[in-house]
């Protein structure tokens, strides 16, 4: 009698596809994101959940530089992308928006446009990668930048390739041993 172990390669495992969702729900649900100022007293809201969001950047008087972050961690990899309607009381270039992707921010309004524009937004992200939005202020004065987020899309793993690497194990645990005569 001869006995062969039988191993099983879960190659999707590395290369696992991803599905999108759209709008902030399932693992983009406002719950799971983290809102931060620095020296801001901007503010989200996420009542129009899970069509859109708001993000209003800083306006606390100091004459300083500050921050409004809203971020969350993507989920699988793949592509973000959402349409984004800006408008400030004070000149773009003084309350700029964009989106952040592990800590760098990428502007997407235009500095010498007019005080209202919006646009879309695309970009890729990995699993694990830290993504969101931010809004800077860089005088704290003359009134805030404000954005309001759709059409938002982003990755989640793809259902049936969780389901395929659970199956996949069970067959695996399953099969440790294959009896030949």
């Amino acid at each position: 009698m001869t006995v062969t172990t039988v191993g099983l390669t879960l190659a999707a495992a590395s290369g696992a596809s991803a599905a999108t969702v759209f709008g902030f729900q399932d693992a983009y649900d406002p719950i799971n994101w983290t809102f931060t100022n620095s020296n801001a007293d901007g503010f989200v809201n996420t009542g129009g959940a899970p069509a859109s969001i708001s993000l209003t950047g800083g306006d606390n008087g100091s004459g300083d530089f500050g921050t409004t972050d809203y971020t969350t961690t993507a989920a699988a990899a793949g592509t973000v992308t959402f349409d984004w309607n800006y408008s400030t009381a004070d000149e773009p270039f003084f309350d700029p928006f964009g989106y952040l992707l592990n800590g760098s921010f990428i502007q997407v309004t235009d500095d010498g446009g007019g005080v209202v524009q919006n646009g879309t937004a695309t970009f890729n992200v990995l699993a694990g990668d830290s993504f969101g939005f931010r809004i800077d202020t860089f005088d704290n004065f003359f009134g805030r930048g404000s954005v309001t987020i759709s059409n938002f899309s982003a990755p989640i793993p793809e259902p049936s390739t969780v389901l395929s690497l659970l199956v996949l194990g069970g067959l695996g645990a399953g099969l440790k041993y294959l009896k030949r005569n």
